[in-house]
């Protein structure tokens, strides 16, 4: 959900500038920078109050929020840059930017016949929740008032898991049909839901997944 490029500086010293998932980033930083474009602390409750009013509308808006980040390193000792835990961490927020990735003007109508056709059409993505429902929305895979579920990946794995963290397809069950949102999701997550679909008995006819 994030990348980092180290460059080096005049003084030897070095750069490294991070950017990525705006929730997965800020939670990286300890340091912001202000209107000078001086540092100042950056509290968990300032990350907080950024989620609420910068990151949450523009998601909802349909915007991919994507945090800018850096943080500088002495030359001697030289980082050991294979420690992302370590290297990835104090970070200074340089800004949160929201991207629009437009909906294809075919898509719409292209669900639409896919859904008069008696097809679900069910959205798995790596987005942010409140981006990806607004997309589902402008795309008609889910409209307002209509019993329906948007889950995170975090969430879904949640529900479909019993205390020892197995699988159950009972739990699957009751997830899948209200389904048609899976954000901030993995590959693994996409390969539970198709294969807890397959497999499900909850409907007469076996269900065919493309």
């Amino acid at each position: 959900k994030s990348m980092s490029t180290v460059i080096k500086l005049p003084d030897e010293s070095f750069r490294m500038y991070s950017k990525g998932a705006s929730e997965i980033v800020l939670k990286k930083c300890c340091k912001i920078l202000n209107g000078a474009g001086e540092p100042r602390v950056f509290r968990p409750r300032d990350r907080d109050e950024m989620v609420k009013k910068v990151i949450e509308p523009m998601a909802c808006d349909g915007l991919r929020t994507i945090c800018v980040a850096y943080r500088d390193f002495p030359s001697s000792p030289e980082p050991d840059w294979d420690n992302e835990n370590d290297i990835l961490n104090d970070l200074t927020c340089i800004c949160v930017v929201g991207i629009e990735d437009p909906v294809r003007p075919e898509v719409p109508e292209a669900i639409r016949k896919c859904q008069r056709a008696g097809i679900t059409v069910r959205m798995v993505t790596g987005d942010n929740i409140n981006t990806a429902r607004a997309i589902a929305i402008k795309c008609g895979i889910i409209h307002p008032g209509e019993d329906f579920l948007c889950l995170e990946g975090k969430e879904f794995n949640r529900r479909i898991r019993n205390e020892k963290g197995e699988i159950e397809q009972e739990r699957i069950d009751k997830i899948w049909p209200k389904l048609r949102v899976l954000a901030r999701s993995s590959p693994t997550d996409k390969h539970t839901l198709v294969k807890g679909i397959i497999d499900s008995t909850h409907t007469e006819q076996r269900q065919v997944v493309a």
